[in-house]
């Protein structure tokens, strides 16, 4: 383990600055694909099905749905959201095959104890916060037994599986952006806190395991390595007399999800930015996650020190940050009304046994 500190900040705007090239890349692409050729369903539907989409795909998805106009974009928009409106419920292959991958996908957590939020005045060499964000302190004792958790976030194809066998309307068809990022392996989006743990359940009885959403500590304890004390949960950002290069940090996951999406930032397939070394996915990088707990920003300073599961009642649920800046760390937080649902938030389920899944 290493007590970290931070070498440089975040460079400004860069969201914005990803933004502005965004927009320059779409005006670039609308030069060489005619967005406003007749849709053609066959291939729209080919690239909407096509898990990892290579550039070539996104690209001209991207581009029908953000330059065409007219009767050519109106039909493209039709065309999927059709599709996925139409969808039958999953057969039986399709189940099994959920089941055995649910069951495979989950990792093995060995319960025990640590340090929870925001160690650094305890452990960084300066004495002073990683967090700039309200909730992440203090930094509290907790155990927890041992339990299970998915490696990846669940996927839109997952989750229309879900809506498909509960004769639900899909999610993420609602408008043109949204289904730029409507891939088969991209992190299901545009669900509410309950549709998430409505997922969980469901996904459980299908593969017989009782599953639910993890509380706050169980998904910090896991996406931390077993509350390893780093706040950049990736090992291939380097470390230099005890502190990351931020700088570096930047790079790696700018890296990472280059070519995988028109913007990373948004979305991209599960998976884009590694592992942890429990192998818990995408902990480093883009993407918000829902958790069990009602959000109180408070709750640190009185939180029960064995398995806690968050205050008794509340009006917004916490939702967990992968680190992907200065601003964003694993142990940050934040509370989000319950009935929202976001571009950027996902969620991932556990499984509340104390044995690891027999495959």
């Amino acid at each position: 383990m290493s007590h970290l500190s931070y070498r440089v900040s975040v460079k400004p705007l860069k969201l914005v600055a990803a933004v502005a090239m965004l927009l320059l890349s779409r005006a670039a692409l609308a030069d060489k694909i005619d967005a406003n050729a007749p849709a053609d369903r066959n291939r729209l539907i080919r690239e909407i099905t096509t898990s990892s989409p290579p550039k070539s795909v996104w690209e001209h998805i991207n581009v029908v749905l953000s330059w065409a106009h007219g009767k050519p974009y109106d039909d493209t928009v039709r065309i999927l959201q059709d599709y996925f409106k139409t969808l039958p419920p999953p057969n039986a292959d399709e189940l099994t095959a959920l089941k055995d991958r649910l069951r495979k996908e989950l990792l093995y957590v060995k319960g025990g104890e640590f340090v929870m939020g925001d160690f650094g005045p305890q452990s960084s060499p300066e004495k002073l916060p990683y967090s700039a964000n309200d909730g992440a302190a203090p930094a509290h004792d907790v155990g927890l037994d041992s339990y299970s958790i998915l490696k990846h976030r669940v996927t839109f194809a997952d989750f229309d599986l879900y809506t498909r066998a509960k004769h639900l309307p899909p999610v993420g068809i609602r408008e043109a952006l949204d289904l730029q990022y409507r891939f088969p392996d991209f992190p299901a989006a545009f669900v509410t806190w309950q549709q998430s743990r409505d997922f969980c359940k469901w996904a459980g009885d299908v593969a017989g395991l009782p599953l639910d959403l993890p509380t706050e500590a169980q998904w910090e304890y896991a996406a931390r390595s077993r509350g390893e004390k780093w706040v950049i949960p990736s090992t291939e950002v380097p470390v230099v007399d005890g502190k990351y290069d931020v700088t570096q940090m930047d790079q790696l996951i700018t890296a990472k999800g280059k070519g995988t999406s028109p913007a990373p930032e948004f979305s991209r397939p599960v998976g884009t930015y590694g592992d942890n070394k429990l192998g818990m996915s995408d902990v480093f990088g883009y993407g918000k996650e829902w958790t069990y707990d009602w959000f109180d920003a408070n709750y640190y300073s009185h939180s029960p020190s064995r398995n806690p599961h968050g205050p008794t009642t509340g009006t917004l649920r916490s939702v967990r940050y992968a680190t992907d800046s200065r601003i964003h760390l694993v142990i940050d937080r934040v509370g989000v009304a319950p009935d929202s649902a976001k571009s950027d938030v996902g969620f991932r389920c556990v499984l509340n046994r104390s044995e690891p899944v027999l495959q």
